[in-house]
């Protein structure tokens, strides 16, 4: 029995020691690690936390996408439910004012504040839309009022084309790398605000300008191009999408709004404005959906036209049309084409050139 006592206390011993011998090495290895890491506890909170970040972000990206999914799928829920089959109407003969009371979307009960899909009639990449509020839309206008209502931007004039005085800016590239095409047209008509205003509010769908076309676009390509109207916060003030069909679709939404204003000399002004618009929730809707390398969606581009009452048989017309582009090449045949956009309407308003011949002098670099 002594022998077996003698034998365990030599065991206990021995692991007391281990445990000893352990605990230096433990003590000496963590001496080390102090000396050699130079992060104060600061940095290691810092980077703590910069994880934790990292993790809350992926988990808002997982559970954005899901709601995305969500919405789309009660959207294609509602559709069932009520019955909502897209039809579509013809609208190339129409104004805005009849494209708009036809417009499944804006007519139709099934739109609702959470968005819904937008398809087209020629089987293009349908999208899901976000409704703007009227609050946004109002802001935006305003904004690109105060930008060319009363002093628009300075442009140089490089020519003159059937009584047109041409002003062409050269290509500004924004700090996202993007270039932007900038130019103005301006012609004064003989005849009244009200003939001219008349006119323009009766203007086709199809004879409205595209605020932005790919490189080697041409007219001929028009009869393609689709335009619907997804909303109506009132008379004169809409918003539209148009997709232009090709190998890679280009698209872009829009507000359209006519806006009348009285100067202070009594005279009136009334203003067309066009301008592409986007929302945080449409961009993220396009990133949470499967990507879509047919499609292009513009960011940048707009129209904003003008007529000021000079007096009872003389307006004063002015143009300007602005939009992203490719290159300086893209750019030079965009302004040829907008130059033979509003060419036509010197019949409309009975302008004639200088001295009753046709005056053709662009300075075009």
């Amino acid at each position: 029995m002594a022998r077996l006592r003698n034998h365990r206390r030599g065991e206990l011993q021995s692991m007391l020691n281990e445990r000893a011998h352990l605990e230096l090495q433990y003590k000496q290895q963590l001496a080390h690690l102090h000396r050699e890491s130079s992060e104060s506890e600061l940095s290691q909170t810092l980077r703590r936390l910069i994880l934790e970040s990292d993790i809350l972000r992926a988990e808002y990206a997982q559970h954005r996408m899901k709601l995305q999914q969500h919405k789309r799928l009660h959207s294609l829920t509602q559709e069932n439910l009520n019955g909502f089959h897209p039809e579509f109407h013809d609208s190339s003969n129409e104004n805005v004012y009849g494209a708009s009371e036809k417009s499944q979307w804006v007519s139709h009960p099934y739109s609702s504040e959470t968005g819904w899909r937008v398809h087209f009639h020629r089987g293009e990449p349908s999208f899901y839309f976000h409704p703007f509020t009227q609050d946004h839309f109002d802001d935006v206008i305003e904004r690109t009022v105060d930008i060319f209502g009363e002093n628009p931007p300075y442009i140089k004039q490089v020519g003159t084309l059937f009584g047109w005085n041409l002003h062409c800016a050269s290509p500004t590239r924004r700090e996202d790398k993007s270039i932007v095409s900038h130019a103005r047209f301006t012609i004064r008509f003989a005849c009244s605000l009200d003939e001219m205003n008349m006119t323009l509010v009766r203007t086709k769908m199809t004879a409205l300008p595209l605020l932005a076309t790919p490189p080697n676009w041409n007219r001929n390509q028009r009869d393609q191009v689709s335009i619907q109207v997804l909303q109506e916060f009132e008379k004169d003030a809409y918003v539209l999408v148009c997709n232009i069909p090709g190998p890679v679709h280009l698209r872009y939404l829009y507000f359209l709004r006519r806006l009348t204003r009285t100067l202070p000399n009594g005279k009136r002004k009334v203003l067309y404005v066009m301008i592409i618009a986007s929302s945080k929730a449409n961009e993220r809707t396009r990133l949470a959906e499967d990507p879509q390398d047919d499609v292009e969606w513009v960011s940048e581009g707009g129209t904003f036209l003008s007529l000021t009452e000079v007096d009872d048989g003389t307006v004063s017309f002015s143009y300007d049309h602005w939009t992203s582009c490719k290159d300086d090449h893209h750019a030079q045949s965009l302004f040829f084409q907008w130059a033979q956009f509003i060419s036509p309407m010197v019949t409309i308003g009975n302008a004639a050139p200088a001295s009753g011949m046709l005056e053709t002098r662009l300075r075009m670099k």
